[in-house]
Formats: C-alpha cells, structure tokens, sequence
C-alpha cells in the first residue's frame, strides 16, 4: 500500500505538511481550552496526518480492473513482505499515543481497524491508483494492536488510569461488530475481487503459448542482421503480441504466434559500397521474402526504386498484390545495399479483404475529387480501404493540391480522412 509513497516523497510531503496542519492547530487549541496535555494529542495529530498522506496520496501503481477492485486473496503468505511490515509500523505510533489520549485500549483498536478498513474503502473506489488489499487491513490493524498495547502498559506503568474496563469492553465491541458488518457489506456491494495475474485461470497456457517467441525472433534478427548479433532486450506485449528484440545492430518486430515479421531496421543506416548489381540485389531480396513471407508475395508485383548509383546503389524492392484492378492492403518493403545488406524492411502481413464491386471509373474518381474540392488533381490508385463503421471497401484515393481526397468506388461519396482505418 505505501511502497509507491515512499518512492514520492516530495510529493508525500506536500499532502503531510498541510494535512498535519489543518489536524494539529484545532488539536492544540481544543487542549489548551480542555486544559488538556497538548503534546501528546499534537503527536496523535501528526501521526494521523501522516497515516492520511501516505495511504491516501495518488500514484500510478494498484491493480487495474473494472470499477473498484481489491485483494481478498489470503493475506498470511504475504504479511511478513516488507509492505506489510511498513503498513504495520505506520499504525504504531498514532495507536500508541491514541490509547495514551483516550485510555480505552479496546475502543481505540476497534476505531483504528475500522478506519484501516475505510481507507482499504476509499483506495479501492477512489481511482487513486492504490493497491487495495486484505492483506493491508490485517497488517495495518496489527500495527494498531502493538501500538494500543503500547499504550495500555504506558498507562498502567505510570499510573494513569485506563477507563471503565466494561464500558470500553462494551463500545469495542459494539463497534467492532457494527464497522466489520457495515465494511462486509460496502466491499461485498461495490468492490469487485481482484484476482493476481499468475492466478487468473488460463494464465499457465497463455505462458506456454509465448514460450517460443524469444527463440523465433532471435532466429529472425539473426537473419536480417547476421551472425553473431547479440539480443539486448526482448520484450512480448503478451496483450497483443507483438514482440520486439533491441539488438547490437538494430531492432526487430513482429506478431506472435502467428509468427509475422513487421519490420526491422539496422541502427547504423549508412549504405556501405558494394559489387553486387540490381539483379543481384533483387536475389538477396527474393531470398529474404520467401523465407519469411511467402504468402504474402504470392501473385504480388515488384518494383524497385533505386537511390544512389554504382557500389554505392541502394535497392528498394516494392512489393504489392492487386485483384481486379485494386491495390490490397499487403504491404512489402526490403531495401538492399551494394553489399548484400538487408538495411530495412516493413511489412503489413495481411489476407486479402472481399470487396464489394467498383462502380466508380478512375476518370469519374478525379472529376468527383475536383468537384469535392475545386482544386486540380492529379495522380490516382484505387485501393482496399478500411472505414470505420463500413469495413473494408474500395477506395480511390486522388492526389489534389490540398492533399490526398478519397472516394469511395462503389458511392461515389468522398471519405474523410479520419474515418479511415489506417
């Protein structure tokens, strides 16, 4: 509950101070005009505000869940974590000096639970970012119990008197059976049980089925930047699966399990000169699709754009599918140095989406976007285009002095940009 606190202690301090304020001012003057000690209820006040401040500052840390979450699960295993033992300190010193200002040891233990059980309330309903947890009531009603017994010996040791033992007796535990039946029901109506990542049903097999990942990149960065490429990092959104390994020489993603390369880039982008021609490049380039993609390459066309000139020539293979005239969404790019260097490549792995039939021409496309627009257009490609709302559909997308203008090719409506599902 209060690791994430002493992580931020300046941000700890700044809740502390006017908290520990706005509590001791009123305490000292309710004293002195009781003429009362003031310095032990000053403490209590204190030690109350820093009990406030640290369990009740925002943080980013918790369990995340639907609503209001917290964990029930049982809280032995966990109570001589170091958590638990700072939570069970932090309940010590205002219970000590608690049973020192009220002299009912019983009543005091039953209020500090309680109110151990109402911030448990407050953090897992506040969206505060804390960690609600049994485990912390246990701990923190332990630090109350050490620090209530504390006081009660204090008392007895230096003769001061410790109320009527029946009456406390009695008010302990009326309230501590009336605030644990009222906190039962309050967590049993609004808090939702969190259950720990590792104990979620499925959690085993969703472990075994990302056991293969790191070895498949590895043997993928491997290849696109060669032997001896040391792995610095690898890192599985287990959430998605996409998996990206940071290596010595560049970084390399791709999707898992369907075992999809992305893209991968060396750090170093300078092309290095080289003998090898564009038909020689273009084998390199061959070679790297049909180990790694050869699906997505079947019936496609390939282009190359060339930078560069003579060993130090740079290759670019561009590879696109059409079907009935229209560009799918499978998209394939491999650069290749002079030297036979796979400098990059990105890829988008996808089927061919079914469309409905164009009924637009591409003439009638680059009327519409003049219309649409009043600019001059120029350049045009029909495409396989996903739109919010509407799923996949053809889509001319028109080249014009204000940007690109599409149009669907079965409507002849223009699609905003932000409707398009890129």
């Amino acid at each position: 509950m209060i690791d994430a606190s002493v992580q931020a202690i300046p941000g700890l301090l700044v809740w502390f101070v006017p908290v520990a304020l706005c509590l001791a001012v009123p305490t000292v003057l309710i004293a002195r005009a009781r003429r009362k000690p003031v310095t032990v209820r000053v403490l209590l006040a204190v030690c109350s505000a820093g009990i406030l401040a640290v369990t009740l500052l925002p943080t980013d840390g918790g369990p995340v869940g639907d609503g209001a979450v917290c964990d029930l699960s049982s809280p032995f295993p966990q109570l001589t974590s170091s958590s638990a033992l700072l939570n069970v300190a932090l309940f010590v010193p205002a219970s000590f000096f608690a049973a020192l200002v009220f002299q009912r040891p019983l009543t005091t233990l039953a209020v500090t639970a309680m109110g151990s059980g109402l911030i448990e309330l407050f953090q897992a309903e506040g969206a505060m970012g804390r960690s609600c947890s049994v485990t912390d009531i246990v701990a923190n009603t332990t630090g109350s119990l050490i620090g209530v017994a504390a006081g009660t010996v204090w008392c007895r040791r230096t003769g001061r008197a410790t109320g009527r033992a029946k009456r406390d007796a009695l008010w302990g535990a009326t309230l501590a059976v009336t605030g644990s039946a009222a906190l039962i029901a309050a967590f049993h109506s609004s808090v939702t049980s969190y259950i720990p990542l590792t104990q979620r049903p499925g959690f085993a097999a969703a472990q075994r089925a990302f056991e293969g990942a790191d070895a498949w990149i590895t043997e993928a960065a491997a290849y696109v930047f060669g032997k001896g490429t040391q792995i610095e990092q690898t890192i599985v959104a287990k959430h998605s699966g996409l998996v990206t390994a940071k290596t010595d020489r560049g970084e390399i993603t791709g999707w898992w399990p369907a075992k999809k390369l992305e893209e991968a880039a060396f750090t170093d982008n300078r092309a290095e000169a080289g003998p090898l021609n564009q038909s020689q490049a273009e084998e390199v380039s061959t070679r790297f699709v049909r180990r790694w993609f050869p699906a997505e390459v079947l019936g496609a066309e390939r282009t190359v754009h060339i930078s560069g000139s003579g060993k130090s020539a740079v290759y670019m293979f561009i590879y696109r599918r059409y079907l009935k005239g229209v560009m799918m969404p499978m998209r394939l790019n491999v650069t290749v140095t002079s030297n036979g260097r796979i400098m990059s490549f990105t890829a988008r792995a996808m089927k061919d989406p079914k469309l409905p039939e164009s009924t637009v021409s591409k003439d009638e496309a680059a009327r519409l976007a003049r219309t649409y627009t009043g600019r001059t257009v120029q350049g045009t490609v029909l495409l396989a285009q996903k739109v919010k709302g509407q799923g996949w559909r053809p889509v001319w997308m028109v080249g014009a002095d204000s940007g690109d203008v599409f149009i669907d090719a079965v409507t002849g409506l223009r699609i905003p940009q932000d409707a398009l599902v890129r």
